[in-house]
Formats: structure tokens, sequence, C-alpha cells
């Protein structure tokens, strides 16, 4: 209960926006209010004129307008334009453009002051048989004369600056708000990171936003049965690779027994159909030992799969000792191995074992399907593919080569290939386990046929450092 009063406790996500949404409504009426009072201050101050400004100075102009002798462009508000006629409207002088000249003495005969979106007319009888008609607008303008010329009304500028710092204000709430919720959803995405690269030793993590508080709940109590179902596997697997071990080992003892009682058989005088039943004895038993090497194969790839321990190796060292593999393979079956290596340059990264095992699986399989006396060729070269970087250790034998099968299976767990290159017992795991851990360090196994025939295989690891072009 004192857990949940503590998660009731806390703020939810809806607080959070409202908190926001009255920082963005609160920012809106502030500015307004700001540039309201900047707006009075410059209307006092007399920077702006008000809206009927036209119309005062009209009138205190009315008398000087009606006696002076004649009108100037000085004596008629900014932004206006008149004209002077003669009581049957016939045209004298003025700043009323020739278009408009008609409509103004027709708006004077009806007395009518609106013009249709083009301002007010004022109309002034004059002592001299004239008529003057000026033309005003109604709108706040500056005192300043470039002002006036260059920018909008006073009161469309105010409009336009606060559309201005609504949009800016509001972007900069906005971004707030994300930095704030990016900032408290962070925890989660580190959870989830941990969770999903099985790093379970992590402490619980706290939010002070109720909703989040909730999903690392979630997450800590599923990483607790994952940390559980994890172990109960690691020691299944643990148990099972025990037990194998164990069975592998038990198998060979009386095995060694059968097969040396078998030898010390087959030296005696024994009848042609006993000989026959030896032989049958050394067959299976080697086909049993066959079966423990599987084994062993498959021990061999769990240790190294779950085996930690990167490490960056030059690509020149990791050749060396891949040669040095190559050797004592060849060496104890008594066959020849023909080594090229290029200039190598730059590092692989990964697991050393591995990367040595998975070569050591293809050059076995090489050196088994070799004929007598001849050769297995192997090549060390760096090379570019798809935009990547690569050390490649290519194997090449003299052997059936690889049938259309072959090529599309051979490198699928307990694949045997009956069909091309089947001398030997082999139980499908060599190639399998190569492919494996060739990926696990980030590169791939090709096979194909060589072009003057035989079997050829390449493995290659990413290198992670520049090569050098010159």
């Amino acid at each position: 209960m004192r857990r949940k009063r503590k998660v009731m406790g806390k703020k939810t996500i809806a607080n959070v926006f409202l908190r926001y949404v009255c920082l963005l409504a609160g920012g809106a009426l502030l500015w307004l209010l700001v540039l309201f009072c900047i707006f009075l201050v410059l209307v006092e101050a007399g920077e702006i004129l008000p809206a009927n400004y036209a119309e005062l100075w009209l009138n205190e102009a009315a008398e000087e307008l009606k006696e002076a002798p004649e009108i100037t462009e000085e004596m008629m508000p900014p932004r206006s334009v008149f004209g002077v006629f003669r009581r049957d409207g016939s045209w004298l002088y003025g700043t009323i453009p020739g278009e408009e000249r008609k409509t103004a003495w027709e708006h004077y005969e009806k007395s009518m002051i609106y013009t249709q979106g083009q301002g007010f007319y004022r109309f002034v009888e004059r002592d001299f048989g004239e008529v003057c008609i000026v033309n005003y607008e109604i709108a706040m303008l500056y005192r300043n004369a470039f002002l006036s010329t260059w920018l909008p009304r006073a009161d469309v500028v105010l409009v336009i600056l606060y559309v201005i710092l609504f949009l800016l204000h509001t972007a900069v709430v906005s971004r707030s708000f994300g930095r704030y919720m990016r900032n408290k959803l962070s925890l989660l995405n580190e959870t989830t990171e941990e969770i999903r690269n099985q790093n379970l030793e992590f402490e619980k993590g706290h939010s002070d936003i109720r909703e989040v508080e909730e999903v690392l709940d979630s997450l800590f109590q599923m990483k607790e049965a994952l940390k559980d179902s994890l172990h109960r596997q690691w020691d299944l697997e643990k148990s099972r690779r025990e037990q194998i071990a164990a069975l592998a080992h038990d198998i060979k003892t009386p095995l060694t027994v059968i097969r040396g009682n078998a030898e010390l058989l087959a030296e005696g005088e024994l009848a042609e159909e006993e000989k026959e039943y030896d032989r049958d004895i050394l067959q299976s038993v080697e086909i049993m030992e066959g079966y423990l090497g599987m084994l062993h194969e498959l021990l061999q790839a769990d240790r190294n799969g779950i085996e930690a321990g990167d490490r960056r190796i030059p690509c020149e060292a990791l050749a060396g000792k891949m040669e040095d593999q190559a050797r004592l393979l060849a060496s104890a079956r008594k066959c020849k191995v023909i080594f090229d290596r290029e200039e190598l340059q730059g590092e692989v990264q990964g697991k050393e074992s591995q990367m040595l095992r998975a070569f050591q699986n293809i050059v076995s399989n090489a050196l088994d399907y070799s004929p007598p006396g001849k050769a297995v060729r192997i090549l060390f070269s760096n090379r570019e593919e798809q935009g990547n970087r690569y050390l490649a250790a290519v194997v090449m034998d003299e052997g059936p080569g690889f049938s259309a099968e072959d090529l599309r299976h051979a490198a699928e767990q307990f694949y045997q290939g009956d069909k091309s290159r089947s001398r030997q017992a082999h139980y499908g795991i060599g190639l399998h386990t190569a492919r494996q851990f060739a990926e696990a360090q980030g590169g791939y196994l090709a096979m194909e046929n060589g072009e003057e025939g035989g079997g050829r295989v390449t493995l290659y690891f990413v290198v992670h450092s520049k090569l050098r072009t010159d």
C-alpha cells in the first residue's frame, strides 16, 4: 500500500501537459499586454498618430481651407489627396488622380462621404465659389514619413508582431515540453536497452511521472522474470553439456577396450569368417568414434558460442596463426599445403578462438576431400565486398568439388553431402560451425567450385580499421 500511495502522489502526464498549456496561454496574454502597452506609449509620445488624426486635422484646418487663396498639399493631413472644383464641377487643380475626379464630384453632389474601401471624403465650400474635396483615411499612421511610406499601418504592424511573437513563444514552449518529456522517457529507453542487451544486473530507476513509473515497474518485473528464465536456461544448457561430455567420456572407454581387443584378435590366427566378424567390429568402432567426434564438435560450438572477450587482432598476426594450424593439420594427415599471402593491412575484431576454429574446420574439410598426392592451396588477402572491407581466407582443394545441392546446403547443420563430396565419414558439423563463427564476427562464408575443379571455400572476416591505398 505504501508503494501505491507513492505512485499515486506523483504527477501525471496530463498535469505536465496542462502546465505547459498554461505557460503557452499565459505567454500569449503577456505578449499581447506588452505590445499593447508599447503601443499606448508610442501613441502618447506622438510617434503613432490616432486613427482619427486626419479628421482632427481637417476640423482644425477648415477655416484656413475656406479662406486660403490657394490650397497646397502641405495643408492636407498625411496620406490624403485633394481636389479643387468650380461650382459647375469642372476641375481646377489638386492631387486626386484623373480617373477618380469624376467619382469625387459625384459623391459631393450626393453628399456621400464613404468611398467604398478608399477612405472618406470631406467637402469644403470655399469663399471663391470653389469646392475642395479631400479624400483621407481613418487609419493609425506614423509621424515619421519614412515609416509611413515603407511600413503597413501601425495597427497592422501590431497584429503582425503579435503573431510572430506568439509563434516564437509556441515554438519555445513546445521545444521545452519535448525536451522535458524526452528526459523523463530516456529512463525507459535506457531500461529497455539494458534488457535488450541482456544486461540484467542494473538497479531499478524511478521517475516523478506516474505513467513512466508504472511502465518502469512493469519493465523491472519483466527483467526479473527474464533473468530467472535465462538463469534456468543457462543451468539447463550447462547440465546438458556436462551430461553429453560425461556420456562421450563413458562411451570412449569401452570403445577403446573393444578396439584394442579387436586389433589383438586380428593379429592372431582366425578363420576367414572370424576375420570378417573382427573387421565388422573395427568398422563399427570407427563409426562410433565418428559419433563421438560429432558430439565433441557440438560441445565445442556451444562453448565458443558463449565465450566472451572480443579483441582486435592484426590481420597479419591472425593469418600467421591460421597458417600454423593448417601446417599441423596437414602434417598429421601427410598432405601438402601451399600458402600464398598478400600484404595484409588493418585489424579484425572478434573472438580469436572462434575465428581460428572456423578456419580449422574448412581446412580439415579440404584435407579430407583432397586426393592423395594433391595439395591444398590457402590464400590470405584483403578484399572489399559490397562496401565493406574483409580479411579473406581462401581454402582450395583438388577434390570432386561441390554439387549444386552441396552449394545450397553444405553449410547447414548435419548435412553430409552424399552425392559429390562423400568419400569420408562426415556429420555435417564443420562448415556449419565455420559459418556460425564467421557470422558472429560480422563476416560470412562463401562456397564455390574452382575454375579447374575442386572445392573453394572462403572465410570473410570484417576489417575494422581503414586500409591503406598506397
